[in-house]
């Protein structure tokens, strides 16, 4: 009985590791640039609410008057959810803004967005790693010192 509980307990630590490893990376920013947030504003193309996180596809046009297509990682549809925006919150034609972080290797359009500016105005929290680089000064949570 008592080997059976040492194989048993030893199973469940690998386990804890192996989860604690895997949601580690999951949330890893190291391929984004944190030292600077990056705002957009365009025209949502198309608003996925899926899971672990959802993707806000929208079109920008740059400086230069080419548009480009962008793809903002955001929060999970439980988290979208808790935050009041349904399937309905971000129709394609809607203009928005965010901030967020661009990847280093910039061969795509791709940002982890924190903040959202959704079409009447209001300022969403998006998804938060603790860096704050786009929700201000005053703003506080469990990462604020």
């Amino acid at each position: 009985m008592q080997k059976q509980k040492k194989i048993i307990t030893r199973w469940a630590l690998l386990l804890v590791l192996v989860s604690a490893t895997s949601l580690a990376a999951h949330h890893s920013l190291g391929q984004f640039d944190t030292t600077t947030g990056v705002t957009l504003k365009g025209t949502v193309v198309r608003f996925e609410q899926v899971n672990p996180h959802s993707f806000l596809f929208i079109e920008e046009k740059g400086e230069d008057g080419v548009a480009r297509l962008w793809t903002i990682e955001g929060p999970n549809v439980n988290q979208l959810i808790r935050m009041g925006l349904g399937k309905d919150a971000l129709k394609a034609g809607d203009v928005i803004e965010t901030c967020g972080y661009i990847l280093k290797e910039k061969s795509r359009h791709y940002l982890t967005g924190e903040l959202l500016v959704l079409p009447d105005g209001r300022k969403q929290p998006w998804l938060d790693y603790g860096h704050h680089k786009c929700l201000g000064p005053d703003y506080k949570d469990m990462h604020s010192r």
